[in-house]
């Protein structure tokens, strides 16, 4: 097949193979890739068979280029995503999408500015069990909801920048921003944030085999509200065996659902409505590649000229959220 789209992934880490085998599987799409560590940009263009080149700047200001993926740790987001944008090029970027509230504004304004897309990877969006909360809550199944649960829990201790708050790192960018995300989908108008829990539960981690003094937070939970809806999301680097999960609760009933294949969605209803009958209704969805479906996406979202459903307004308001959360806990 004729290549119709050609996109530059800067920054060759385990994210970044992800995103290689996403494209893989889009004929029409070339990727060249591009790190500052020359040997590992090397080395992953000699396992996934793609060119690459030294110089990043010779990706960002080619005219051959239609759009760049970042792939870098998140304080680089923003550096990266600007001079795409200067250069005229579509992003697509790791979440978050930047460091804070202040960045985001900035990169919306340049993104504005030159009218290309900004895309960040919240991933869980495209999963169907999520999907299939939102399509619930829009039909009113259970109800008005009055309180909601999110988890979203990961071991940590692969990377050393991940737990160090000078570079960027802690539970709240890592985990916390995934599920404010699924929450600005579900219920749009937060008007109240705060932290409840903003800890760090182990100050040493053992990371590739080497021991390190970290200070990120690894526990935090916030308590948020949205037009009466009392919600709690949790998110660590603590967990032994990765969780992510919903509960919400509605005059009518509630959903539960997880992205992990070997956990059920229930639907309980106290009264029929639609498909679903009263009492519980059992429902699994298999494993998916959310990468496929993300990238997928953006490339579509290029091709049509249409907004992506992770546009950078999405990422402002997790951010406003997080914001606000800290004012709270000031006062």
């Amino acid at each position: 097949m004729e290549v119709r789209m050609k996109i530059g992934i800067i920054g060759c880490g385990k994210i970044a193979e992800r995103h290689l085998l996403a494209y893989k599987k889009m004929p029409e799409i070339e990727v060249v890739i591009s790190d500052k560590d020359t040997e590992r940009a090397k080395k992953l263009s000699k396992i996934m068979k793609v060119d690459f080149v030294k110089d990043v700047r010779k990706i960002i200001n080619s005219d051959k280029f239609d759009a760049i993926d970042i792939c870098v740790p998140t304080p680089y987001h923003k550096k990266y995503i600007i001079k795409s944008l200067e250069a005229e090029k579509h992003v697509f970027c790791e979440k978050p999408i930047c460091l804070n509230l202040k960045e985001a504004l900035e990169i919306k304004k340049w993104a504005e500015k030159v009218k290309k897309i900004v895309m960040a990877g919240y991933l869980y969006r495209f999963h169907p069990a999520f999907q299939f909360v939102k399509k619930v809550l829009e039909e009113r199944i259970i109800g008005k909801p009055y309180f909601a649960i999110f988890r979203l829990g990961g071991r940590g201790s692969h990377m050393l920048w991940k737990h160090r708050k000078s570079e960027g790192g802690g539970a709240i960018l890592e985990m916390v921003v995934h599920k404010l995300d699924l929450i600005v989908w579900y219920f749009e108008n937060i008007s109240k944030s705060r932290f409840l829990i903003k800890d760090t539960v182990i100050k040493s981690r053992e990371i590739e085999g080497k021991k390190y003094e970290v200070d990120a937070e690894d526990l935090v939970m916030l308590e948020l509200e949205s037009n009466e809806i009392k919600i709690l999301c949790e998110s660590d680097l603590l967990t032994p065996s990765y969780m992510n999960y919903i509960e919400i609760h509605g005059e009518n009933g509630s959903i539960f659902t997880s992205i992990l294949h070997f956990m059920p969605t229930i639907v309980f209803c106290k009264e029929a409505r639609g498909i679903f009958n009263t009492g519980n209704n059992i429902y699994h969805f298999p494993m998916e590649n959310l990468f496929e479906k993300e990238l997928g996406h953006f490339v579509e979202c290029i091709k049509n000229g249409e907004k992506p459903l992770n546009s950078i307004e999405e990422s402002i308001k997790v951010f406003e959220i997080l914001e606000q959360a800290e004012i709270w806990g000031r006062d």
